[in-house]
């Protein structure tokens, strides 16, 4: 602190976060008061609850968040898109606060602007209302904000309009005519389904498969990577998987080393895999178009099947990964494990998807418990 014979005033400079800072005197304070000031301001400091001033606002934060880890490769093209919709979201339902300077947002503007996120869905609202805690996160450990006003015990998530939809996975009867049908087939896209159907792999991790995947002798199929879209959604090879916890290592058992090892031939005994090129270890890529095997391509191949068949109302790839994680709960499985095998992030996003199954599942196990009793008259 010294007082500026140019300025006729006392000052104080200090460092933050590799920035010079310079506090003036006021006009009509006192020295005394000054020193006051400067006094909290480095006991502040000191205790970390100095805060900057900075008209900094929400959505310069958020913004801020979502940009930075698409460019630090924290998140591939295709969630850098959806993160980009869910902004647009929040634009849409938060007008009231995104371009105040979040210094100045309190709780109850939160509580103001929370009802309109309910025309959404349940998953978005998850993800809308992640973003808005996130951004008054980034700000409370950036020293913008002393207090995340989302920590207040009267804001509560809302729950969506709009009802849940239910889980759409093929029936016991469906499952097995989809397996009937499949038994007098012999292409890529059968096995590309017996796959989801007997690992519960996404369809990208399926068509993402290479032979250094494998493990035969440990009875193991690792999944490090997936299909994706770049920007413009062209489908690419992506360096990881959807989330980091989608990278796993899956048992596999006789049936699924079987299907592995009959797609291992029907491409190795193709006059096209003798081309020894950068693709000829993955288990699907088509070699005369030189592109890989699609997402959209399998669903155009199940769409046929179905109207062909009659399996179901409908059929798609993903229902053969929700119709996977049916039978392993109907099996008993516990959700923790069932977590795992999914690559899902946390539980409870295994329970929330599949809250209508173990509901079900939970049910008919209560009966079987009130059926045992009534027989031995208890």
């Amino acid at each position: 602190m010294y007082y500026s014979e140019v300025l006729k005033l006392w000052v104080f400079q200090y460092m933050l976060k590799g920035t010079r800072k310079t506090v003036k005197q006021r006009k009509k304070e006192t020295v005394k008061d000054f020193k006051t000031r400067v006094l909290k301001l480095k006991s502040d400091m000191k205790q970390g609850t100095y805060i900057s001033k900075t008209d900094k606002t929400f959505l310069e934060i958020l913004k801020d968040y979502v940009e930075n880890k698409y460019s630090t490769n924290k998140i591939t093209a295709r969630t850098y898109k959806r993160d980009l919709e869910t902004i647009r979201q929040v634009e849409n339902t938060c007008q009231d606060i995104i371009n105040m300077p979040i210094q100045k947002i309190t709780s109850q503007d939160i509580r103001n602007v929370l009802p309109n996120i309910t025309k959404y869905s349940n998953n978005s609202i998850n993800k809308i209302y992640r973003f808005i805690n996130k951004t008054f996160k980034i700000a409370q450990s950036d020293r913008i904000i002393l207090y995340n006003p989302m920590d207040n015990e009267s804001i509560v998530k809302p729950k969506s309009n709009i009802p849940d939809k239910k889980i759409d996975a093929l029936t016991l009867d469906e499952h097995k005519k989809l397996l009937q049908v499949l038994k007098n087939k012999e292409n890529k896209y059968k096995y590309i389904v017996l796959l989801q159907l007997y690992t519960g792999m996404r369809i990208g991790e399926v068509l993402a498969l290479s032979d250094d995947c494998i493990d035969y002798k440990n009875n193991t199929l690792s999944i490090y990577r997936t299909l994706t879209q770049d920007e413009n959604y062209n489908v690419i090879m992506g360096t990881t998987t959807k989330t980091e916890t989608s990278q796993r290592t899956l048992l596999i058992d006789k049936k699924v080393k079987d299907i592995l090892k009959r797609i291992q031939e029907m491409r190795d005994s193709s006059n096209n895999s003798a081309n020894n090129n950068a693709y000829s270890t993955m288990l699907f890529y088509n070699t005369l178009k030189n592109s890989y095997v699609t997402p959209a391509e399998v669903n155009c191949y199940l769409r046929r099947l179905n109207n062909r068949e009659h399996i179901a109302k409908r059929l798609h790839t993903h229902m053969l990964r929700h119709t996977y994680a049916t039978r392993c709960i109907e099996s008993g499985m516990q959700v923790k494990a069932l977590q795992q095998i999914l690559g899902h992030k946390k539980v409870e996003i295994t329970l929330n998807v599949y809250t209508s199954v173990f509901k079900e599942f939970n049910q008919n196990e209560i009966k079987k418990v009130t059926n045992y009793l009534e027989k031995q008259g208890l």
